[in-house]
């Protein structure tokens, strides 16, 4: 048995099997491409056509590293932006609140800021314009730097500091930022809205409760998309090539194709805990391995990093080895009741660590089958 089949076997038997409605994988190792398969259609509906190579998914908080965590990071690289910066350095010492004055670039990058994990802005306030003035009014759950909550506001009130520190929208520096300089040619903010109809060939997610429509090349997080669709915690959509060009340069710790994307020191540093001893273990933005529960599960190596998304997707890779894996799913289709997927990538991220070890064995009756 070829090394990563046994994984590729698991998407495929769980989509052939329906608990999963489609799915694209990729698995490597540094610049080489081990796996590039697709499986299912781009919906359960008589419209849903065979998913490819560059079908498009909704990457929901994998947003966050793909967007808003890659664009901070550079701007550190440049000089723009520190980890210790402040809140009122941007939104201005009286616009602050006493309780956020010391929330710090470093909080809101791992998830410390203090912040709940959800609000639903759009029962909050009638008019995305009033995001800012709001968030910095809502009441801190605990002192910044004290707990880790995975918080999407956190995240929301960050991109629009890096809006308001460029004078650029978010979607317009993800572009500039990241998607180009990498050469991700088909990922952004309203995949939609690029000039060509994607619509038949974008994953379907929900549907709108608004108007009974499936959501098709429309974020699902509800807040994004009351954001008009260009978030920091949510609303990039992407395909199995671009994310694999963005994964390999994960693995290549900043470097792609032999350019360096982030400097080595800015790169290494962003990956290691920043939380010891908290709730979970956070890196610059990146979600890092933390022990059987996590979504790469006990097996893959535990230095390994990365994000996954509500709607299913998720990018991993170890550091060590530079195996990387990405896997793009719409488990969302046609509810968000399934819940499949948080099993699957476990059991997926197990045995690639098994086929990274049978790649390396030399053939032979000990070998494993």
């Amino acid at each position: 048995m070829a090394p990563f089949e046994k994984a590729v076997r698991l998407i495929k038997d769980t989509v052939e099997s329906r608990r999963l409605p489609s799915a694209a994988l990729g698995i490597g190792i540094g610049d080489t491409v081990c796996v590039k398969e697709t499986f299912g259609a781009t919906s359960v509906t008589p419209e849903g056509i065979p998913v490819r190579e560059d079908t498009l998914y909704d990457m929901a908080s994998v947003s966050k590293i793909l967007s808003t965590s890659m664009i901070a990071l550079r701007f550190i690289a440049e000089g723009i932006l520190d980890l210790a910066d402040m809140l009122p350095r941007y939104f201005g010492q009286d616009a602050v609140p006493e309780d956020k004055k010391e929330i710090s670039l470093f909080h809101l990058l791992t998830h410390t800021s203090g912040y709940p994990a959800h609000i639903p802005l759009y029962e909050k306030i009638p008019t995305p314009d009033l995001t800012v003035p709001y968030l910095l009014s809502v009441p801190l759950e605990h002192a910044p730097g004290t707990r880790v909550v995975y918080s999407c506001m956190g995240f929301i009130l960050l991109g629009k500091m890096l809006e308001r520190i460029s004078g650029k929208t978010l979607d317009v520096l993800a572009r500039e930022e990241v998607f180009s300089p990498l050469g991700m040619t088909r990922t952004g903010y309203h995949p939609l809205d690029a000039g060509t109809d994607y619509s038949a060939n974008t994953a379907y997610t929900e549907r709108n409760p608004l108007t009974g429509e499936w959501l098709i090349g429309q974020v699902h997080d509800e807040n994004a998309r009351f954001l008009n669709g260009v978030s920091g915690n949510a609303g990039v959509f992407s395909n199995l090539n671009d994310s694999i060009r963005f994964a390999r340069m994960l693995a290549g710790h900043g470097v792609l194709d032999g350019k360096t994307y982030l400097p080595h020191r800015i790169f290494d540093v962003s990956i290691q805990n920043h939380t010891p001893g908290l709730e979970e273990n956070r890196g610059l933005g990146f979600q890092l391995a933390g022990g059987w529960h996590s979504c790469s599960g006990r097996f893959f190596p535990q230095s390994g990093f990365g994000h996954n998304g509500f709607t299913g997707p998720h990018i991993f890779v170890d550091p060590g080895s530079g195996l990387w894996t990405v896997l793009l799913l719409n488990r969302v289709h046609p509810t968000r009741e399934n819940a499949e997927h948080l099993r699957v990538r476990r059991i997926l991220h197990t045995l690639i660590a098994i086929g990274l070890e049978e790649r390396s064995l030399p053939p032979g009756p000990l070998s494993p089958s």
